[in-house]
């Protein structure tokens, strides 16, 4: 594990419960350095304590739930060769993503943590129609012998690589930030913003297989990444909406949501978020638009490149380390067959 990972935030009650976990973890081998992980490559978001922390949360800190969670994922991800796809991805692939599951907007709220917004409108016909070809599609197999043909993932590979980059890039990046209140913590979540303005009854039914799928991806290999979700100009009608939606949805995950009416959109998302991070058709001054690139405030712009400004590319990011400790923001993924690495920023060791 990376020695240079930030105090995590334990209650005192819970520290015993957290070091059996652990313990268990490692019993069980699954703290081992997988195969398919590159030398170089940082384990956080995938077995470093923040991540072993998030499932123990969402077990309750009971230390055998947390295993048997965490092993699963872990098979999920062997089984489903996700550390390999997220590195020879199709970049277009990877994009295609974005247009339908919560994308970071390269903002944060007031305490630091990334704002990912999705506009339910879009989910329309078309899309999840694209959608459910990836559902049907065969599971994308990586070949360690001859030429790896370009992947093509099914829907839950396409999926966990997307949410990967939240868990491998941005959740780190946020995590190095020391403009937080409490930038000792490293950042495990992150804010949802949902425009819910043109979502309709029919819109809601078609939408059920989607929700059960995300919703079962999530609780089981990315639990407690979702801090709170502010579903924005919910219509009239949403509480009929609702029960339609509620039955497909994690629990603990529906829990976490805030549905707003038009008047209350800008009062709520205020006391979060300050209005240059809040989209401009919310009433605050940040232009917005669904699918977009992170659009990186100041702070993360400066820590990134202190000389000039950079806007990060389509595709994965992924940060790798040298020996030295310093780490770099390498872009992965391929096009038209080729693999992609590029470094887009290299930052000094935290705490230095």
């Amino acid at each position: 594990m990376d020695g240079d990972q930030p105090d995590i935030d334990i209650p005192p009650e819970h520290k015993a419960l957290f070091k059996a976990f652990t313990k268990s973890t490692q019993e069980k081998g699954l703290l081992t350095w997988p195969d398919s992980l590159e030398s170089r490559d940082l384990c956080d978001g995938l077995s470093d304590p923040p991540t072993l922390l998030r499932f123990l949360v969402a077990r309750q800190f009971d230390p055998d739930g947390a295993l048997k969670q965490f092993q699963e994922a872990c098979e999920f991800r062997e089984k489903n060769h996700i550390l390999r796809l997220y590195d020879l991805i199709d970049i277009a692939n990877f994009e295609q993503a974005r247009q339908i599951y919560p994308h970071w907007t390269g903002r944060r709220d007031k305490k630091g943590l990334p704002i990912c917004m999705l506009d339910v409108g879009r989910l329309d016909k078309d899309a999840l129609a694209r959608w459910e070809t990836t559902r049907k599609r065969s599971r994308w197999i990586y070949s360690q012998s001859g030429k790896v043909e370009p992947p093509n993932p099914d829907m839950l590979q396409l999926a966990s690589v997307f949410y990967d980059s939240l868990i491998r890039f941005i959740l780190p990046l946020c995590s190095m930030m020391t403009d937080r209140p409490n930038p000792l913590v490293p950042v495990t979540n992150a804010i949802y913003v949902v425009d819910a303005s043109n979502l309709g009854l029919k819109q809601a039914w078609d939408l059920r297989f989607f929700a059960q799928e995300i919703s079962w991806l999530l609780s089981t290999c990315y639990p407690e990444i979702i801090r709170r979700i502010f579903v924005c100009n919910a219509p009239s009608y949403y509480k009929t909406v609702w029960k339609y939606l509620k039955g497909w949805v994690d629990p603990h995950t529906a829990e976490k949501i805030d549905v707003l009416l038009a008047a209350e959109v800008l009062p709520t998302l205020r006391r979060y978020i300050d209005d240059v991070n809040i989209p401009t058709k919310f009433g605050g001054e940040f232009q917005y638009t669904h699918g977009m690139l992170p659009d990186l405030d100041d702070n993360i712009q400066q820590f990134l490149n202190s000389d000039s400004s950079i806007s990060l590319p389509p595709g994965p990011l992924k940060w790798i380390q040298d020996s030295d400790g310093r780490r770099t923001a390498l872009a992965v993924g391929s096009k038209a067959g080729s693999e992609r690495s590029d470094n887009i920023a290299t930052v000094d060791r935290i705490g230095q």
